[in-house]
């Protein structure tokens, strides 16, 4: 079948939407995927690969971007189309409507997003988030949702229940991280952090990390982070900005942006991975994708204790859970893992070994195929 992903949001080299969904969905189907870059149309691993320009400010992405997307989606004919933003949701019903296979796929909790956005007037934020729980109801009428969740509890957050949704989960392609597991992490040489996603937005923080690496260096354990990834949209993207920079900038390596391959080379050096996102307990019902990817290559990891995390934490043991935004509790969590290699080691192996017994999206690639073959032959 002919089919097409279309967003005005995220980059085409997103890891859900083109690394795990379109790589995978390309293995049967003529796969295209119309997403932000800046490098044209290609072919990459079998799909084909259609790049818009990043707008400037939302202006530009409500009045241009979307329509632009939509445009060439429709010019695909495609059998099935697979949305990935809210405000494409329109164009799905229109989609459907014209007798096309529409999936809406929800990466996180958009109405309590919403509800804290700092760009969004506070007395408005309640009616657009309001706008949008009707937008979503309206639209499960019309299209089918794959939901990212880590219960399927948390469906009824989206008007959806087990007869018209589908989780699928964002876990790690396990096999492709291989290439990247270290038989034993505690003998490597230093005490080296790895760290990649976004570095400051308004769930990122790193400032409490990089005091976690100066309060552990006066308690005479000197840790070398490498940071991958990139700033939020409107926060300076400048390193001397940050909180403690010139008390730490000689114990890390900021490369920016990298793809995921680069990225995890560097994790190869690396004894401890770190997780940032801190999101709102009211809001969070699922986990960071770069947890599962730590996992994958048996990477122990720090994060953060809210529900959902510490319930994973508490069954599998792959890290240590803390309150991520305190620098003291995130420094005795590393701190505890440098100088215990027994269970560094103990959470490395359990870490792999729950990807790859439970969080592999091999499993996942199933469910999509047969999402696929039942919308298409319906």
């Amino acid at each position: 079948m002919r089919v097409c992903h279309f967003s005005s949001v995220h980059h085409v080299w997103d890891t859900r939407v083109f690394y795990r969904e379109c790589i995978s969905l390309a293995k049967r189907h003529e796969v295209t995927l119309i997403a932000i870059g800046d490098k044209g149309c290609y072919v990459k691993n079998g799909v084909q690969v259609i790049s818009v320009n990043k707008p400037k400010n939302f202006i530009e992405r409500f009045c241009f971007t979307i329509f632009k997307v939509f445009i060439l989606a429709v010019k695909q004919e495609a059998n099935v189309y697979h949305i990935h933003d809210a405000e494409l949701i329109p164009f799905g019903i229109i989609l459907s409507i014209l007798g096309k296979k529409v999936i809406y796929d929800i990466h996180e909790n958009t109405y309590d997003d919403i509800l804290l956005k700092p760009w969004i007037k506070p007395n408005k934020r309640k009616l657009l988030a309001n706008l949008y729980n009707v937008i979503l109801w309206f639209g499960s009428k019309f299209m089918h949702y794959i939901v990212v969740v880590a219960d399927p509890k948390f469906l009824n957050k989206f008007f959806v229940n087990q007869t018209n949704a589908s989780v699928i989960q964002n876990f790690a392609n396990v096999p492709d991280y291989d290439k990247y597991v270290v038989e034993n992490r505690s003998k490597l040489s230093g005490n080296q952090l790895f760290y990649v996603g976004m570095i400051k937005d308004m769930y990122y923080d790193i400032d409490p990390i990089l005091e976690a690496i100066f309060i552990l260096h006066k308690r005479g354990i000197k840790c070398h982070i490498h940071l991958i990834g990139y700033f939020g949209s409107g926060i300076s993207p400048h390193l001397n900005e940050l909180a403690n920079w010139e008390q730490v900038k000689d114990q890390v390596s900021y490369y920016g942006f990298l793809d995921t391959q680069e990225a995890y080379q560097i994790s190869m050096q690396c004894k401890i991975g770190l997780c940032i996102k801190n999101q709102p307990e009211s809001m969070l019902v699922s986990h960071e994708r770069k947890l599962f990817e730590y996992m994958a290559i048996g990477l122990p990891a720090v994060f953060c204790n809210q529900g959902i995390y510490e319930d994973l934490n508490q069954k599998y043991k792959i890290g240590k859970s803390v309150k991520i935004t305190d620098s003291i509790a995130v420094a005795d969590a590393i701190e505890s893992l440098l100088l215990h290699d027994e269970i560094l080691m103990s959470m490395s192996e359990n870490a792999r070994q729950a990807a790859q017994d439970h969080f592999n999206w091999n499993r996942e690639e199933k469910k999509l195929f047969d999402l696929y073959d039942s919308l298409y032959f319906s």
